[in-house]
């Protein structure tokens, strides 16, 4: 697909990938195929996201209560997954052609299993001197979780030092995203449109939404195509 003709492309574009689970049992399937196929649908978005120039581009891959609340059979299948994608993004003769560095934020590394662990760590050493293009990926992520740290770490330097000026850049910095910009575009698939666990809520405070009624499997690259044009289109306002 060659590249959008559009007034403005988005700086940094998320990905809330809602409907796995929805998908597979649409097709009377194990929950673990949606995952699957929606992994698919990344490599996808990955691809499509260099061919149209976006700097930096995100994925939600699990929340904090994906992890922490479901059932055991199908965690452990999404820390295989995890696992076997990251090797492969690794070794992905396009992500360093492009020269893509990949970062993931979130409580992985207290809750994965070091198997898991390890082939996430190796992709981001892998790339860790990239920086052409910014893949992020979210796992064990909840925006309450992420606010919650930042308040507790704010807190403990203003009780040594009762001066601490608090200001929003003094925030960010305490964030998990401290390295990301703003968020210029949301994309939500699954056709519920709202927001899960604040998701990232300081860095989308001006952020521009796309709710989308396909489930993430079956979004694909002209549905990206779409919505990208539909922010071009868009005119901001940043709270003015």
């Amino acid at each position: 697909m060659a590249e959008i003709m559009v007034k403005n492309i988005p700086n940094h574009v998320v990905f809330i990938m809602d409907g796995n689970r929805r998908w597979a049992a649409n097709y009377l399937l194990e929950s673990w195929n949606g995952h699957k196929k929606g992994a698919e649908v990344v490599k996808e978005m990955i691809r499509e996201s260099v061919r149209q120039k976006i700097p930096y581009f995100s994925f939600w891959g699990s929340s904090l209560d994906n992890i922490v609340k479901r059932q055991k059979a199908e965690v452990s299948y999404l820390f295989k997954l995890f696992k076997k994608k990251f090797d492969e993004l690794a070794k992905d003769e396009e992500i360093h052609k492009d020269r893509i560095k990949v970062s993931v934020l979130g409580r992985w590394k207290e809750l994965f299993p070091p198997e898991t662990k390890e082939s996430i760590q190796k992709a981001i050493d892998a790339t860790k001197n990239y920086g052409k293009f910014s893949l992020n990926f979210f796992l064990a992520y909840s925006g309450v979780d992420e606010m919650e740290s930042a308040i507790k770490n704010i807190a403990d330097d203003a009780r040594k030092n009762p001066d601490l000026k608090i200001t929003p850049s003094l925030v960010k910095n305490r964030l998990f995203t401290k390295d990301l910009p703003p968020v210029d575009y949301l994309i939500r698939t699954g056709g519920n449109p709202h927001l899960s666990t604040g998701f990232m809520m300081w860095d989308i405070a001006d952020a521009q939404l796309y709710f989308s009624d396909k489930l993430w499997p079956d979004f694909n690259a002209e549905d990206f195509k779409e919505a990208i044009i539909g922010y071009g289109n868009r005119t901001r306002k940043f709270g003015a």
